[in-house]
């Protein structure tokens, strides 16, 4: 069902469909109007990837149901309230209290981090939510600041109860789905141990986190080493968090029986939120860890595109480039499978490597005319053009590689990952690669998004599309736009697995949002020239 569809219809004869208000794991969120009370109200249509098999479908509606049924115990001013649940033709849709205010997570990207006092009072909100929910055996599992929604004025809310795990109701697992975001998500929860209230506590240090600093806590660009950080590193000491610092800090311990208890962080932040210094006394938690200090990058000369690879580095270490987005993998010594995630519905197929190297050969071309210009204007590129002379670039021991400009540098940033960088603009180029592929590149690059959009200022999709590539019986392009680091960025992500179904391989290529247009069709050169190696 395409959205302008869905916006013309109506739910259960009553709801009529509008504006698409946001997209998640599980799900695409409108807004409706209730035509019998009269009311706007939200309504969450759960939607399911299509690589879900049939045999596991009935369970996933299940725990839609049992989101409905849990969040819809709870009457409470700081939870998003449930109205309705609606099975219409094979479809669920849940009918929810409609909060016209944005999320904590567009607050930041809008208004930079917020004072430590004004953190600690939405802190305060979101524990009397947590606290009512945990007094009914709910566990909420994804507190994250794009489920903390922040009026200017009155109590903040937790919306999306989407993966709460409702006590005396089995579990509910989905081959391919991951139950969390992986920058909030406790250790326990990663290393795929039961939640509790502690789990939750712990989401909304990470969310007090990033509200302060304006960046999560762990971000290492990718869902598998930011979980794999989450379990096995300590946190980062925030830097404008003030008073709150500690309290983070305490919320963020490791172990859930060093957290402090819901009535003494009540006391601690209700303190900080009045201005006071929080009792820390009774409080055992680790020290928390130094702040992170990133590696100097490689100096180049001063120009525009120069500034932009100095900030290469920590654009990365920050989730700039999401790039093993059709893996399903496992956390070393864990049990949580990470992997693919929903479809999307960008009308418009994203081109083919073929499709796009007859656009930018076009381009290259400089137009039509009589048959002795083209041979005189074909000349001067081949003259000035050093990215002629190209390097094959082979990925590790696959078999596969790509042919890159020679002068480019080689990065290993992982056993099965490297940045290819042109070092006079630093654009570049990502490679990687894994055994053991997931079964659709367009949920995975899906789920990707859900993690990359909140935490990154100015994300604008510009295409997600299942795309014919090769052999490859799955592959997707993705698109887009974002600010970092003072440049505005554009990034062409394509991953696929390979006819043989051996290797799963995604291709990313970076550059500053000026120069996207002179060097598109070197992107698609490398999306080209991608394969088997003789």
């Amino acid at each position: 069902m395409s959205q302008k569809d869905v916006g013309e219809r109506q739910v259960a004869g009553r709801y009529t469909l509008g504006d698409t208000l946001g997209k998640g794991g599980m799900g695409v969120v409108w807004a409706a109007d209730d035509t019998l009370l009269k009311r706007q109200v939200a309504i969450k249509q759960v939607r399911l990837p299509a690589s879900i098999p049939v045999s596991e479908r009935e369970a996933i509606k299940a725990r839609a149901t049992r989101e409905a049924r849990a969040a819809a115990q709870l009457s409470h001013p700081n939870v998003v309230t449930i109205f309705d649940v609606i099975d219409e033709e094979g479809t669920t849709y849940i009918v929810m209290e409609l909060v016209e205010a944005p999320t904590l997570a567009e607050t930041v990207r809008a208004e930079g981090p917020l004072e430590p006092e004004h953190a600690a009072r939405i802190g305060v909100d979101m524990l009397d939510a947590l606290e009512a929910a945990h007094n009914k055996g709910i566990v909420h599992r994804d507190v994250k600041p794009g489920n903390v929604i922040c009026p200017h004025q009155g109590r903040s809310k937790l919306a999306d109860f989407g993966i709460a795990s409702l006590k005396g109701d089995p579990k509910i697992t989905t081959t391919g789905m991951i139950m969390g975001s992986p920058s909030f998500m406790a250790p326990e929860q990663a290393t795929g141990e039961d939640a509790g209230p502690a789990t939750d506590l712990w989401s909304l240090g990470a969310t007090l986190y990033f509200a302060t600093e304006g960046t999560p806590p762990f971000d290492k660009g990718q869902p598998i080493p930011t979980l794999t950080a989450v379990v096995h590193e300590d946190a980062p000491t925030p830097e404008g968090a003030g008073e709150l610092g500690p309290v983070i800090a305490a919320l963020m311990s490791k172990e859930p029986q060093d957290r402090p208890d819901v009535t003494t962080l009540r006391t601690m932040l209700v303190d900080v939120a009045e201005g006071r210094r929080a009792d820390m006394s009774t409080v055992a938690y680790a020290a928390p860890a130094p702040a992170r200090v990133e590696s100097e990058p490689a100096p180049a000369p001063a120009s525009s595109t120069s500034s932009t690879y100095e900030v290469t580095p920590d654009r990365r270490g920050r989730g700039a480039l999401i790039a093993l987005g059709l893996v399903a993998l496992v956390v070393v010594g864990g049990l949580l499978l990470f992997g693919l995630g929903r479809d999307d519905e960008p009308e418009r197929d994203g081109p083919s490597a073929a499709e796009e190297d007859q656009g930018g050969g076009g381009g290259g071309a400089g137009g039509g005319g009589a048959a002795p210009e083209p041979e005189a204007e074909e000349e001067e590129p081949a003259d000035e053009a050093p990215q002629e002379e190209t390097e094959t670039f082979t990925a590790g021991d696959t078999g596969y590689g790509v042919d890159v400009p020679a002068d480019w540098e080689e990065r290993q940033e992982a056993e099965t990952r490297v940045d290819l960088v042109d070092p006079d603009t630093g654009n570049y180029l990502r490679v990687e690669w894994t055994e053991t592929p997931g079964e659709d590149a367009l949920v995975a690059w899906q789920q990707q998004e859900d993690s990359f959009a909140p935490s990154h200022e100015n994300y604008q999709q510009i295409q997600m599309d299942a795309v014919d590539y090769q052999d490859s019986p799955t592959a997707a392009l993705w698109e887009y736009t974002w600010s970092e680091g003072g440049a505005d960025l554009h990034a062409y992500n394509l991953g696929f697995v390979t006819g043989d179904g051996e290797y799963g391989f995604a291709l990313n290529f970076v550059t500053d949002e000026a120069d996207w247009e002179e060097s598109q069709p070197l992107g698609d050169s490398f999306m080209e020239s991608f394969g088997p190696l003789e």
